[in-house]
């Protein structure tokens, strides 16, 4: 191994020691807040308030946690997107980017998928 190898594994560890670069813990962290933000999400997004209303809060501890869970998604979403900004994380993530289609694309063979 010559000295450009050793300097350069040298510097990605230390790099990694103090988390810079790509081993940096907080963009880590971002990537689970949101990991967890989409499953409170999805678990929402199938909760049925009507079913869940009437159970005894004993027999059914469903209720009153999706109930904390929806107090505490607006603070979570402005943290999470606040850290996205903070972070400068845009791009990190994969996006939905929708470019506007012509016709003139579509002539040109533009793939629409």
């Amino acid at each position: 191994m010559n000295e450009i190898d050793t300097l350069r594994k040298e510097n990605d560890e230390l790099k990694r020691r103090i988390g810079i670069g790509e081993d940096n813990p907080a963009k880590d962290a971002y990537i689970v807040l949101v990991k967890i933000l989409r499953q409170q999400t999805d678990f929402l997004d199938g909760f049925d308030i009507k079913t869940k209303i009437g159970s005894l809060a004993k027999e059914d501890a469903i209720y009153p946690r999706a109930i904390e869970m929806i107090e505490g998604l607006p603070k979570m979403i402005t943290a999470v997107s606040n850290l996205r900004i903070e972070l400068k994380m845009d791009g990190e993530e994969k996006k939905n980017q929708y470019k506007p289609i012509s016709a003139k694309d579509i002539a040109n063979g533009y793939d629409v998928q």
